[in-house]
């Protein structure tokens, strides 16, 4: 049997991870409407909610984000790490 997960003691969600979607975009030189099929996102608009936080970012997306960059995913989604973008 799994262990129970105390639901009021999660760690936060991430604070940063917007801002470093827009830091992805920008340091590939990318708009929204250019990296948007890059990441299976349907348009720049919905990278523009990613990255101003008002749309929830689908793992599917994340994903592509990381594969895009070669980027760990904990830097990506760890507020107290900074990005690291294989040579691009």
């Amino acid at each position: 049997m799994p262990p129970e997960v105390d639901l009021n003691n999660l760690p936060p969600f991430p604070k940063r991870l917007p801002e470093k979607l827009k830091a992805v975009r920008e340091r590939l030189g990318l708009s929204p409407d250019e990296i948007a099929p890059n990441v299976g996102a349907g348009s720049g608009a919905e990278i523009l909610a990613y990255e101003n936080d008002v749309d929830d970012l689908p793992v599917r997306v994340l994903w592509n984000y990381l594969k895009l960059v070669g980027c760990p995913v904990d830097n990506l989604i760890n507020d107290d790490l900074e990005i690291t973008f294989r040579d691009l």
